[in-house]
């Protein structure tokens, strides 16, 4: 666990850097081609390679990290594994030709606006990315493989070079080509897959994994239970899409509010609580296999810790998020008005974070135990409650439904995978988990009092933002230090009944 609390700051600052690459790419982009059909070639190509081997990507770890703590020997354990990637690269092959004659012969089905220039465009670079995507599948075994060894940061290193090659060539050239661009993307995935491929043989010979074919029950296993993480990702998209589809009905603009808010609470979303819930799931898994009963008594920590951050950011939230979006947002036709709404959805949503990691830890531990099944089951019923108080909230209140029935809906998948692990016996200490969900939360209060009681103005929104933020960071530090002082002087007995 320490490895993971040293390891954590510099995860985030890693992804910050990932994050603000990408955010350049956006902009040059958008300078260079404004609202253009070729940019929108190469974003939809992104959406129809990229977005959907992430998700392959991440079920693959997700699968990978309880088997490398399987209790039998490395040699056989490496065999199936081998034959399970295998099998999930020739599926990948299979279906990326699939879509690829797909596009090829339904581009005007798919992007009927397109002219027929663009139309090839998009072909083009749906194809190159789909080639470069293959190397995905590595990449996520050694991403789990790495993060099951303790080495959280390499992974997150590596990740900046698919984003970090990109962007240097758009800031080194004067006239960007969409084509070009999308090659060096393509190039920057092989590049980490070989970079990857490096690290594992310099940490150990033997995990340098090797094309094997065969399909016996360890394989069907891990087959089995890929395909409803994959099931329950897609169904994911499908509600997002479906909310976007109701926003459209409350008029204009709704869809742009939805989007802007889910962009800036994904980021909290992506940076804190994923990194975090990342980083614990391999030490989470090697709990489970030793000892389950154990290793779920460790989940209510683990579930505490994520907490203690979330809450403290969208208090933070609270606090500063308005000049945040207004900074971000308030340009053009997007007025003061717009910002005030969509910081008012993600206060909403920030709300059901808590919960979410609740559900989320819940989920990795059925994951340890290779049950996928049970996380689908309640993903299913999950995206099924919120269609229908989408539906409901529709009539009662109008645009806010988008936002309030996904946060309703996420407390009540909490509520239902908890109560079906409490049935089968996985016992998390909610009881702890809610305790410290108030004392955080009281904490969370306090910085909120402290920030808007010291609220620094300037002209400047960028200072006024940095100063802000910075009177919170500190105040919540300061605090911290003497919340532990206090502790390591009541001794360590006392710690471990608080944090039990």
């Amino acid at each position: 666990m320490k490895r993971i609390t040293y390891s954590f700051p510099f995860v985030i600052t890693i992804s910050l850097v990932i994050q603000g690459l990408g955010l350049i790419r956006s902009l040059v982009l958008a300078k260079d081609f404004g609202t253009s059909s070729m940019l929108d070639a190469f974003y939809l190509a992104n959406v129809f390679t990229v977005s959907i081997f992430t998700i392959i990507g991440s079920a693959i770890t997700t699968i990978v990290i309880p088997e490398l703590n399987a209790k039998i020997s490395f040699q056989q354990r490496k065999i199936y594994i081998e034959k399970y990637l295998t099998f999930i690269r020739i599926l990948a092959l299979i279906l990326s030709s699939i879509l690829f004659i797909i596009i090829i012969f339904g581009s005007n089905f798919i992007v009927p606006n397109f002219s027929t220039q663009n139309k090839i465009l998009f072909i083009i670079l749906t194809g190159i990315l789909l080639i470069s995507q293959q190397f995905k599948i590595q990449a996520s075994f050694s991403v789990s493989l790495l993060q099951n060894e303790g080495h959280y940061i390499t992974p997150r290193v590596l990740d900046i070079i698919p984003v970090g090659i990109p962007a240097l060539y758009l800031l080194l050239v004067n006239s960007v080509n969409i084509v070009t661009l999308t090659i060096l993307t393509a190039i920057a995935y092989i590049l980490e897959t070989m970079f990857f491929n490096y690290l594992q043989y310099r940490l150990n010979p033997e995990f340098v994994f090797r094309i094997r074919f065969g399909l016996d029950s360890d394989v069907k296993k891990m087959l089995t239970n890929t395909v409803p993480i994959l099931l329950s990702s897609t169904v994911f998209q499908i509600q997002i899409m479906l909310s976007n589809y109701v926003a459209g009905f409350f008029g204009h603009g709704y869809i742009t509010l939805l989007s802007n808010t889910n962009q800036i609470m994904g980021i909290f979303q992506s940076l804190f609580i994923m990194n975090l819930i990342n980083m614990i799931y391999p030490k989470l898994v090697k709990d489970i296999k030793k000892n389950l009963q154990d290793g779920i008594s460790h989940v209510s920590r683990y579930v505490s810790l994520t907490n203690l951050i979330v809450i403290l950011l969208i208090w933070g939230y609270a606090a500063v998020g308005f000049d945040l979006i207004k900074l971000l947002f308030v340009r053009g036709a997007f007025t003061a008005t717009d910002a005030r709404t969509v910081y008012q959805y993600g206060l909403i949503l920030g709300l059901a974070m808590p919960f979410d990691v609740i559900r989320d830890y819940s989920y990795r531990i059925y994951y340890a135990n290779g049950n996928t099944k049970k996380p689908m089951s309640n993903s299913l019923t999950t995206v099924v409650i919120n269609i229908v108080l989408i539906v409901i909230f529709a009539k009662l209140i109008g645009p806010a439904s988008i936002i309030v029935a996904p946060a309703l809906g996420t407390f009540f998948s909490t509520t239902l995978i908890v109560s079906r692990s409490y049935r089968e016996g996985i016992k998390i200490n909610i009881k702890s988990i809610l305790l410290n969900y108030l004392l955080a939360n009281i904490l969370g209060f306090v910085m909120y009092l402290v920030i808007n009681t010291s609220h620094y103005t300037s002209g400047n929104l960028v200072q006024e933002l940095a100063i802000n933020i910075i009177i919170g960071v500190v105040f919540v530090v300061l605090v911290i230090l003497l919340i532990v002082y206090i502790l390591r002087l009541m001794g360590n007995d006392i710690i471990k009944k608080i944090f039990k």
